[in-house]
């Protein structure tokens, strides 16, 4: 499926715009590449189309394509009913597919480090 200019610009937009928690775990997972597998950023992943045969993409944070894992870093942003509402959209429908899902707040990734890889490494 060849995936919409709207949703890679907006993937290309996420990969430019990390968070410093994002950033952060970027950095781990890219010295990784030797042990672990190959991990991408800001990835558009096809769910659905609807009736008018537009389709529905959700873009995950970092995922494992062989692994099927998916990682996402939630901020305070988080903690608001209408994101988190998306959340829990993107999370079943993620599911349907057969993806697991890890979901971490930015405050481990940038102060559990060593945590926050271990349930990533644990995952495989």
């Amino acid at each position: 499926m060849i995936v919409p200019d709207i949703i890679k610009q907006a993937a290309r937009d996420l990969r430019k715009n990390m968070t410093p928690a994002e950033q952060h775990l970027w950095e781990y997972i890219k010295s990784w590449k030797l042990e672990w597998k190959n991990f991408l950023k800001q990835k558009p992943i096809f769910m659905f189309e609807e009736d008018s045969w537009f389709p529905r993409y959700v873009i995950a944070d970092f995922i494992c394509l062989e692994y099927k894992l998916v990682i996402e870093i939630d901020g305070n942003i988080h903690n608001t009913p209408e994101v988190l509402e998306l959340d829990i959209f993107k999370q079943e429908m993620l599911f349907e597919k057969w993806y697991t899902i890890l979901r971490f707040r930015n405050e481990e990734v940038l102060h559990n480090i060593d945590k926050v890889l271990s349930k990533i490494a644990a995952s495989f």
